[in-house]
């Protein structure tokens, strides 16, 4: 019996139709893998804010620092802490520096973790600082994405007013994060050692010389990190994600639940709300139901770093 074979119209037809089905499906996997990566980010968040609540309550209510000293008493507000903090060789166990790595907050708050895999968000992709030390590290260096709310820095909790909506931990350097290394995002920017490093207040008008100020730090990557928008985690402990760059430049975004404005088409923010004085959604006192959760005149100002 003579067999039939395919003739070159019905390959090709067969192939354009696979071709077809694959370009309706692999985006619809692509979209399911970036769904469970954010499930993954979501629980990573969830248990960091039950660790920070494990923190609060050994520590009489007071938030971790989100920086050391250096040896001369000055806040290291914007420098990297090592994370942990012994994993570079070339800084002394018991050093100045090493001890200013130990208050930071990432590694004040490891031991209520189970592990230090959950300060990576699985979405984001990792660099490292061009530094000698990964060649040869004392313990393997932490992969860490999420940053922390810096206006909290050795605050009472007492002093927040509304928890449930102040961001204490989040996504904060965008879709990109540093092995090694963590950074607190918003930061107070205390450069001065004789004065206090807390968090100075703006509400019922500016004060003459407000110390210090609250800034925010460049992304490394965009804040579009899963389905445009980010991972938060409120000062209660609660987890949730925020749609983020909803409206893009030149129009203005809603300070009422978005902490940049004038986004560009990547979800890349040019400038951050703020009040004058500090980041507008990250402020301890900010109360979104009250006078001030008004955006008038100065407070609706944003501004670049």
């Amino acid at each position: 019996m003579r067999q039939r074979a395919f003739t070159l119209v019905e390959l090709l037809v067969v192939i354009a139709i696979i071709a077809v089905l694959a370009a309706i499906l692999f985006p619809v996997f692509a979209s399911a893998r970036e769904k469970a990566r954010q499930t993954a980010c979501l629980n990573n968040a969830k248990q960091l804010g039950l660790a920070f609540t494990m923190y609060l309550n050994d520590y009489d209510d007071t938030y971790p620092l989100g920086f050391g000293r250096d040896a001369a008493g000055n806040w290291l507000w914007d420098r990297f802490h090592a994370i942990p903090h012994d994993w570079r060789p070339s800084v002394a166990i018991g050093s100045p520096l090493n001890r200013a790595y130990q208050v930071h907050w990432a590694n004040a708050v490891l031991p209520y973790l189970r592990n230090d895999g959950i300060y990576a968000c699985p979405s984001v992709s990792m660099r490292r600082l061009n530094l000698a030390d990964y060649a040869n590290p004392r313990r393997t260096p932490t992969r860490i994405s999420y940053t922390y709310n810096g206006l909290l820095h050795g605050l009472s909790a007492a002093a927040v007013v509304s928890p449930s909506t102040l961001p204490m931990v989040w996504e904060g350097r965008g879709k990109a994060g540093v092995e090694g290394f963590a950074l607190t995002n918003p930061a107070l920017r205390c450069d001065n050692p004789t004065q206090p490093c807390r968090y100075s207040s703006c509400v019922g008008g500016a004060p003459a010389n407000p110390y210090p100020l609250g800034v925010m730090f460049a992304l490394d990557g965009a804040m579009w990190i899963h389905s445009q928008g980010a991972v938060f985690v409120a000062a209660d402990g609660s987890a949730k994600w925020r749609r983020l760059g909803a409206q893009l430049a030149p129009a203005n975004t809603d300070w009422r639940v978005d902490p940049y404005t004038l986004y560009n088409a990547q979800g890349m923010p040019a400038q951050y709300w703020y009040d004058g004085c500090n980041p507008w959604l990250f402020r301890p006192d900010y109360d979104p139901t009250g006078a001030q959760g008004e955006c008038r005149g100065r407070a609706c100002e944003s501004c670049s770093e």
